[in-house]
């Protein structure tokens, strides 16, 4: 009987703490915290995201998969079922319909970054002007796809603003993105195209596209490419994807973004220092 009672004694506080946490949904069952997020990156920033998720792997228990694409693609994946996490679009535009759409957190969009736009026109010689291009012939020109690409979309608007006819613009070489067109250019597949700032930076750390400063005319006169991320809706309980949000902010991050070619915008500058 004494010994009994000495199992009891002993029993009773595993059984409590058990019935404790069964009854609190403790149980061992329960779902771990998602520690993994995937962000989808327009073509253009990809080699600073990949900086970024190595910045924030060295620094946190958080593990990212960088996809890249066209920001037109990537959005329209969205739409579809992608599992994305969070999409850094190289617009303000579609980011801004995914919340309107039920796809994206309310409040959650920022611009993280401002592109610019440059005509890469390695044997133009110098000075350079846009309307030059008429010497051309249209499929010597290349574009990223304005249906798809926002560097596209402003390339256009340049072209159609220097006078430049539908029927011309119809004909120009257009490709998926606007990484791709260095990548025509510098293969000589075309003569002249228009690129973002941050293929130079790539370029000059790769080492594997000869890209001189002086080809290029960079288009001042543009107003500077907004480029927006947003938080997507199957992310609310993502504390990866919320961290990736919330480090945008930081300087180091910043920084980082800066030194790839990208300019800031006052309200972001402000926020991030």
């Amino acid at each position: 009987m004494w010994l009994s009672r000495v199992c009891r004694l002993f029993n009773a506080p595993l059984v409590i703490v058990v019935g404790i946490l069964w009854g609190s949904g403790l149980a061992v069952s329960a779902e771990p915290p998602i520690t993994d997020a995937r962000i989808a990156v327009a073509a253009n920033f990809r080699d600073t995201a990949e900086a970024i998720a190595l910045h924030l792997e060295a620094r946190s228990d958080y593990r990212y998969d960088i996809i890249v694409g066209s920001t037109g693609k990537l959005a329209s994946q969205v739409i579809n079922g992608a599992p994305f996490d969070v999409l850094m679009a190289a617009d303000r535009a579609r980011p801004q319909r995914l919340v309107e759409e039920g796809f994206a957190v309310a409040g959650s969009q920022r611009t993280y970054a401002q592109g610019q736009l440059g005509l890469w026109w390695p044997e133009a010689g110098q000075p350079v002007a846009v309307s030059d291009l008429s010497a051309l012939s249209p499929r010597e020109i290349c574009l990223a796809n304005p249906a798809l690409a926002p560097y596209g979309s402003a390339a256009l608007a340049v072209l159609r603003a220097a006078g430049f006819s539908e029927t011309v613009l119809a004909a120009l070489v257009r490709v998926d993105n606007v990484n791709l067109v260095t990548a025509m250019v510098a293969q000589r597949q075309v003569r002249a195209g228009f690129i973002a700032r941050s293929a130079l930076v790539a370029a000059a750390k790769r080492d594997t596209v000869q890209m001189d400063e002086t080809e290029i005319l960079w288009l001042s006169d543009h107003q500077p490419i907004d480029q927006a991320l947003v938080l997507l809706d199957r992310a609310q309980d993502n504390l990866a994807a919320r961290f990736w949000v919330e480090q945008m902010d930081h300087p180091a991050i910043r920084d980082l973004i800066k030194a790839d070619g990208y300019q800031l915008s006052p309200q972001e500058s402000a926020r991030g220092r």
